[in-house]
């Protein structure tokens, strides 16, 4: 069942879609039902480090590692595991799944004692995988979990099998649409304070987002709203982040690792010019553009994003 369909359903079935119970009720069903179709689970756990995680994972009754290959999926700023769900529908029972919040979104531990760089994400995301006894893995990132991911191959390259860059920070060439409004406004798009501002985020981040019905906006727009003090901080971290500038550096070059680059020519953040230049300094790198896709392929273009990757996965398997 399609996501417009489940939600319609769950709502209409109730008459009740103006009550707020109802309706935040709806929210989670819905979205327990689009995780329990892809496969995945809900987990909480507390790595050495102090860092309480809200992960989903591959529903497996065998042992994972020895089955399936690995596969860590990281989102971007502001966003968190859910915005994975459909890119791994697309792939049940190919691969074994670690889709986590990060630290300072979703139900990780947020708060403003934290430092947000990506050595340091990169760092607590490494003690995930010590404590899932995940040695060897694919990742893949998003935006600034693009950078992480770079920053976990640079941490520990004996341990990732291949690196995903999905309209990747690292390089961090901004639109001059993006720059023009991050200059002359007081307010950061990304960053909404109200739910009725989450709108403008979802327009920034997607050229053709998938199907929402309003309630389910709403109350997407309210969680952001109410992290929007951490959101600021963990903003103020990547701006003075040198894995954030890594753009002639002589650092991406030393990462010998296979990596597909997959873009959206329709970025308005992160222009499609980052593409060339992360093929220049990548040296296992090869890339491909969807057209018509903004911000963040794995959710407006789930299929032909997981198509990319299935092949790449399998192309570079050990």
């Amino acid at each position: 069942m399609q996501l417009k369909h489940l939600f319609l359903f769950i709502v209409c079935s109730f008459f009740l879609s103006g009550c707020e119970d109802i309706t935040n009720w709806a929210y989670e069903k819905g979205l327990a039902m689009e995780k329990n179709r892809a496969g995945l689970k809900d987990q909480i756990l507390t790595t050495a480090d102090g860092i309480t995680w809200h992960i989903l994972t591959s529903e497996t009754s065998a042992e994972p590692i020895a089955e399936k290959e690995a596969v860590l999926l990281i989102h971007g700023f502001s966003a968190d595991s859910s915005n994975w769900v459909r890119f791994a529908n697309e792939l049940e029972g190919d691969f074994f799944f670690i889709v986590p919040d990060l630290p300072g979104h979703g139900e990780t531990t947020r708060n403003l004692d934290l430092t947000y760089t990506m050595s340091a994400q990169a760092t607590r995301l490494l003690t995930l995988m010590d404590a899932l006894q995940i040695q060897h893995f694919h990742v893949a990132g998003n935006s600034m979990g693009g950078a992480i991911s770079l920053a976990l191959a640079r941490q520990a390259p004996q341990r990732v099998l291949s690196i995903g860059l999905i309209d990747s920070a690292g390089l961090t060439r901004q639109t001059e649409g993006f720059k023009t409004i991050l200059a002359d406004s007081n307010s950061n798009p990304l960053i909404p304070h109200t739910a009725e501002q989450f709108q403008a985020t979802l327009q920034w981040a997607m050229e053709e987002p998938p199907y929402l019905p309003s309630f389910v906006v709403d109350i997407m727009g309210k969680k952001k709203a109410a992290n929007a003090e951490v959101a600021e901080k963990v903003w103020s971290d990547l701006l003075e982040d040198p894995g954030m500038m890594l753009e002639d550096k002589n650092v991406l070059p030393s990462i010998q690792i296979p990596t597909l680059v997959l873009w959206g020519r329709e970025d308005r953040l992160l222009g499609v010019d980052n593409v060339g230049a992360f093929l220049e300094e990548l040296p296992q790198s090869r890339a491909i553009v969807l057209d018509g896709i903004g911000h963040v392929p794995m959710a407006e273009a789930p299929g032909k994003s997981a198509d990319a990757f299935r092949a790449f996965w399998r192309e570079v398997r050990p």
